[in-house]
């Protein structure tokens, strides 16, 4: 269990290498976290809301959508779209498009690794999948503090606040430039923390640009927050999976005060007859040079 310290430089000293070692092992858990995305299929429900001045609504959308393992990925296809069943051909499209680019981030990654001279030649992190994002957010140890231990949907936690210096490392893969210079926004990452079991339950990003969100023709978000839950879907089994991701953001433009939300459900978990391959490597701790 970690405790709060108070008093001194010394004090301090030791409270920050006790949140270290704490956070490795939260990290260490986390790995398993992630190769369990690869583990259970899973339906999620994804609805986008965008309201203008006096809460006029602009935009609704609600979508629902299935996961399961084609050729050794992990593959989303719609069900639904605004309540209307997505057809047999617009479906199998969809599908074959996201097949298509999770495969050309595989060879763009095996290319990049092979011309590399010097370092670690694996898999660069980065998914298709928003939960992958989300969960796979990279620490420097030393910019992160205890708060303190706050109760979260009935149990304790230990909350603690992360400043990143570089929220995501840039692997040079195009395609995820946008995504990840959007995260690179943030200015606050929350986490809150089973202690005994070194599991996270909820992270929550402050001031990020979501540029790759649903709809972002429409307007220009310039600071939202977000928030990623973990669950236990088997209360059985001691497994932890995404239960939702939230988005809300607040913005002004010349035309009066805009809203937008955005929310991911997943339901629905299953474990899968054939896993998919885990492809993509959570982004490893880093240590303080100092």
């Amino acid at each position: 269990m970690i405790v709060p310290v108070a008093g001194g430089v010394d004090s301090a000293a030791a409270q920050e290498d006790e949140i270290d070692a704490f956070m490795e092992k939260v990290l260490e858990r986390r790995v398993t976290n992630w190769e369990d995305l690869y583990r259970y299929t899973v339906r999620d429900r994804e609805v986008v809301d965008i309201t203008g001045p006096g809460g006029d609504k602009i935009e609704s959308q609600v979508g629902e959508y299935t996961w399961y393992v084609r050729e050794g990925y992990m593959v989303r296809s719609p069900d639904t779209l605004n309540g209307a069943k997505v057809g047999a051909s617009a479906r199998e499209t969809f599908e074959q498009q996201f097949l298509e680019r999770a495969r050309q981030r595989d060879d763009e990654r095996a290319r990049k690794a092979a011309e590399r001279v010097e370092g670690d030649a694996g898999e660069d992190e980065g998914a298709e999948a928003d939960r992958e994002y989300f969960l796979g957010f990279p620490f420097e140890a030393g910019n992160y503090y205890l708060v303190g231990f706050e109760e979260l949907e009935g149990r304790e936690v230990a909350r603690v606040e992360y400043y990143p210096e570089e929220l995501f490392e840039d692997d040079g893969d195009e395609d995820d430039a946008e995504m990840m210079h959007s995260f690179q926004k943030t200015s606050r990452v929350t986490l809150w923390v089973l202690a005994a079991e070194h599991q996270i339950v909820k992270v929550a990003w402050d001031s990020l640009g979501f540029d790759f969100l649903p709809l972002h023709w429409l307007v220009q978000v310039d600071d939202v927050q977000a928030e990623l839950i973990m669950h236990r879907p088997f209360p059985e089994e001691d497994v932890w999976l995404p239960r939702e991701i939230l988005v809300h953001g607040q913005f002004t433009v010349a035309t009066g005060a805009y809203s937008m939300s955005y929310a991911l459900e997943y339901f629905d978990y299953k474990e899968s007859e054939v896993a998919a391959k885990v492809r993509f490597r959570l982004p490893s701790v880093e240590q303080d040079d100092d």
